[in-house]
């Protein structure tokens, strides 16, 4: 074996080296930050790139910093891809963030932001996901429109 390909193969194996040590010390942030790395199939995954999901029970303070609520609400469904959450999960995750959210309506004004946003889709009830993982439903949504305008027409 010439030196050159020696070479290129002791840079290969310390570059692999450091990927396992850097794999274990990210796997150590996430785990200390309540993340889950999982493909998006939800499966964890070593060959693929993970896709970052943030576990509901360990939301880490300050997550929502600077955002409305339904900007949250899009932020933490896009970290939960494909999941969709009740309106009181996703304001119980806006409170263990710190986010302040208080009053008896606290609930009733969230809904309501959602209900009103073209980004969400109720998919339950009061559950809500993206409008785009839903894509049929915004078809549908669509053409009762345009049977509605053809009616009063």
């Amino acid at each position: 074996m010439d030196t050159g390909n020696r070479t290129a193969l002791e840079l290969l194996q310390q570059l692999r080296d450091e990927r396992a040590e850097l794999d274990l010390l990210i796997k150590g942030l996430e785990k200390r930050l309540g993340i889950v790395s999982a493909n998006i199939d939800g499966e964890v995954n070593q060959a693929a790139t993970p896709r970052v999901r943030v576990s509901l029970d360990s939301i880490p303070v300050g997550f929502f910093h600077n955002l409305s609520q339904a900007a949250a609400a899009e932020k933490l469904l896009r970290m939960n891809e494909g999941r969709p959450l009740k309106t009181k999960e996703i304001m119980d995750a806006f409170r263990k963030s710190g986010m302040a959210v208080t009053g008896k309506n606290a609930l009733t004004i969230l809904y309501t932001s959602l209900k009103r946003s073209p980004k969400f889709e109720r998919v339950a009830r009061k559950a809500w996901g993206l409008a785009e993982w839903y894509p049929q439903s915004r078809k549908k949504k669509e053409q009762d429109e345009e049977e509605s305008s053809e009616n009063e027409s």
